[in-house]
């Protein structure tokens, strides 16, 4: 694998400590979600306490995520790494303690989430932002592609991780670890240096600087019309995951193969995250607006019918694919011609698109199925981006965006 040559990105001392660090922190991340699940319903036995639950860390990375961005522009990204390791290791610590001496509580769960959800929010932005201040412009991509390669991995591994925990550690002892994890990452955070520094800008108040991103962001059809074709898929990707395990248990007997067609899609974003190390394109955007609305629409298409299991895994497997190489690509240009001090904001918009959109089409993909039936909503769907695909495609300089290529920005 070209990341592991003598030319990797991961020989620069300073940059492995990021991603090491990064690296430790994933591994725990991907623990929560299966673990705070079954641990609300140990301690509650119901479903819609666990919807508060999830809807409470959702809800408050909505709310906080532009700000992270802000926040990450004015102040030293690499000190919102390290408080936010901090704030989360301790979060995590604290319910560790309350599982291991039996005291926890509905309230404990659910202010855990808002912290986890509002601390993630900051780390975000600043975690994007701050690629640009420990590495050469060449080697953006590369970046990119190393973090994006150990997020997939930990993605196929960490949810079966996770389960088997729960039953053979019990909760007290994941949420221990991950706070380990949290406070590992931060000790390496401590040792990296921000070689490349980002310009400076005057002191606004933070409204005025968050209108200044979303104007960057009005005034720049490459930056706006990509926002669009990202929130559709984003739609669409919650849509898939509603609708395909009812197709596949109405046809195939159920979870067995859909647990098959998740880990195909998995395995997918690895590839892609692979795939996008070394690829190098004219024209990045265009490619990114070909691939992935294609490769997302062939995946509806597919559970019409439905078609054979196998075709819907490689169908899934495909998109997957497509989305993390067009999020790689979508990083390095951002940060290639965007300002360092305007980035965070650009991530946090960029983040916002898929908290609201994703949630969405979970909310949505139902309710639509059973008002218009599976067929009619899965074409309605793939229409959808199909369409809108098509539109942004021809939209202003968006396909003027080329590698290589300085964009002066004028704000």
């Amino acid at each position: 694998m070209n990341f592991l040559t003598n030319r990797s990105i991961l020989k620069d001392s300073n940059f492995f400590l990021f991603w090491l660090s990064h690296v430790i922190s994933s591994m725990g991340n991907t623990l929560i979600p299966v673990t705070i699940t079954f641990a609300v319903l140990e301690v509650t036995g119901s479903a819609t306490k666990l919807g508060v639950v999830l809807g409470a860390l959702w809800i408050s990375r909505v709310l906080f995520v532009m700000f992270g961005g802000v926040l990450a522009d004015r102040l030293s990204r690499k000190k919102i790494l390290i408080i936010s390791d901090l704030l989360q290791g301790v979060n995590h610590l604290i319910i560790g303690i309350l599982f291991f001496v039996g005291s926890i509580e509905m309230w404990h769960l659910i202010v855990s989430s808002v912290l986890y959800g509002a601390v993630s929010a900051f780390h975000s932005p600043a975690s994007s932002g701050i690629i640009p201040q420990l590495t050469s412009k060449e080697n953006y991509q590369k970046a990119n592609s190393v973090l994006s390669i150990m997020s997939n991995i930990f993605e196929i591994a960490g949810p079966a991780l996770a389960g088997l925990m729960v039953v053979f550690l019990g909760f007290s002892t994941i949420f221990f670890i991950d706070a380990l994890t949290f406070f590992l990452s931060l000790i390496l955070m401590l040792f990296v240096k921000e070689r490349f520094k980002k310009e400076s800008q005057a002191q606004e108040s933070y409204w005025t600087d968050l209108v200044e991103g979303i104007k960057v962001t009005r005034n720049y059809s490459w930056i706006w019309s990509t926002l669009i074709i990202f929130s559709v898929l984003n739609f669409a990707t919650a849509a898939f995951y509603v609708l395909g395990p009812i197709v596949i248990s109405e046809n195939y007997g159920g979870p067995k193969v859909w647990g098959f067609i998740v880990t195909a899609g998995a395995i997918g974003g690895l590839i892609g995250a692979l795939l996008s190390h070394n690829i190098k394109l004219k024209n990045p955007l265009r490619f990114c607006f070909i691939i992935m609305p294609l490769f997302v629409s062939i995946e509806f298409l597919v559970l019409i019918g439905p078609m054979p299991s196998w075709l819907i895994m490689f169908a899934a497997m495909l998109a997957s694919a497509s989305i993390v190489i067009g999020a790689v690509l979508w990083d390095t240009i951002v940060q290639k011609n965007i300002p360092q001090n305007l980035l965070s904001r650009i991530g946090s918009l960029d983040s916002f698109v898929s908290f609201v959109f994703m949630p969405l089409g979970f909310v949505l993909a139902g309710p639509l199925s059973d008002q218009l039936g599976m067929t009619m909503t899965l074409i309605i769907i793939t229409s959808f981006v199909v369409v809108s695909s098509i539109l942004i495609l021809f939209v202003g300089d968006t396909l003027k965006i080329k590698s290589g290529k300085k964009y002066n920005l004028e704000f």
